[in-house]
């Protein structure tokens, strides 16, 4: 009985912490890209979505397979975030080729875009992308947003990397997760190392779960905590929403060390050069911004995740009202 009443809880805890979308699978036998550099490609993506979806791309760690991170595949899609799994063709390959696997992968996801056939048809933000990866993977993500630098965010997951050096060149906002007691990818010549060597001009956080070990980062599940600061980042980095940028910043009370460069500025909705009122400027400004075709939350008046003209005649009536 007592087996029971558990297994219904932890269920329940699980549910409590999923978003609110519900979300379905493309494999490549329903027509999904077989990439040449990665393998076993599969996407999760949510359902019933009206904005246009932000993507990641995942990679699994040494001698593992995607199911081993594939917990975060339906978690991240029930927040509106379509998610693409991808392995190394051989699942002993250093981070090097787990780069090269994650923009092979990219590839096949923005493809979903094109395909008339693909539920994902017409409706990916292919401009919002980011990338992640566990141990091996984690150090691999790092490297793909190195070469391609359209890459808006990186989720580096316990990471490895052979050499330490090679995270100073980290120009992408990274968030770093790890557990306190991994001995597979120790923090002190890992994670912390990578989170130290990321230019103080980048945005950066460390998460270190307090009790944790090299898997605990695996599935969001594990930790309801660090799972909400990756929802927290990637609102923050793919979607331009600062609106939980406190929540994002402030130190969990299950962390072990707690570390990051972002500072959260109180804005005014509408006053897009920061002065401190609302003016003429600011409707030039978002006359721009829609004639770009660019998105920015300073000026989505309606958060509706666009600017339009809508946006426009919101600010305009603030100003003839003021």
């Amino acid at each position: 009985m007592h087996k029971y009443l558990i297994y219904f809880i932890f269920q329940i805890s699980v549910l409590l912490s999923d978003g609110s979308f519900q979300y379905e699978t493309i494999t490549e036998l329903e027509g999904l890209r077989n990439g040449p550099d990665y393998a076993g490609g599969i996407i999760y993506y949510p359902v019933g979505i009206e904005s246009e979806i932000p993507i990641i791309v995942m990679i699994p760690g040494f001698a593992s397979f995607i199911s081993s991170v594939d917990d975060w595949g339906g978690y991240l899609a029930s927040h509106g975030i379509a998610t693409m799994f991808v392995n190394v063709n051989n699942i002993y390959f250093n981070p090097n080729y787990r780069a090269s696997a994650l923009l092979d992968g990219i590839i096949s996801i923005k493809l979903e875009n094109e395909r008339i056939d693909s539920p994902l048809y017409q409706k990916l933000d292919v401009n919002s992308v980011a990338v992640s990866g566990w141990s091996m993977g984690g150090g691999g993500a790092q490297l793909a947003a190195q070469q391609d630098q359209t890459i808006k965010t990186v989720l580096a997951l316990s990471p490895w990397l052979e050499n330490q050096n090679d995270s100073f060149s980290n120009s992408t906002p990274i968030l770093f997760l790890s557990g306190q007691y991994d001995n597979i990818a120790s923090n002190f010549f890992h994670t912390n190392v990578f989170y130290n060597n990321t230019p103080m001009n980048v945005d950066k956080l460390l998460f270190e779960v307090a009790g944790g070990n090299h898997y605990t980062v695996c599935s969001p599940y594990n930790n309801e905590l660090m799972a909400d600061k990756v929802i927290y980042w990637l609102e923050y980095h793919l979607l331009n929403d600062s609106s939980n940028c406190e929540q994002l910043i402030s130190p969990p009370i299950n962390s072990s060390l707690f570390l990051t460069n972002i500072e959260c500025n109180n804005f005014i909705l509408g006053d897009f050069n920061q002065d401190g009122v609302i003016n003429i400027p600011d409707v030039v400004s978002t006359i721009n911004v829609v004639l770009q075709g660019e998105y920015t939350n300073l000026i989505d008046m309606n958060q509706d995740n666009f600017i339009n003209i809508s946006d426009i005649i919101i600010i305009v009536d603030i100003i003839l009202n003021q």
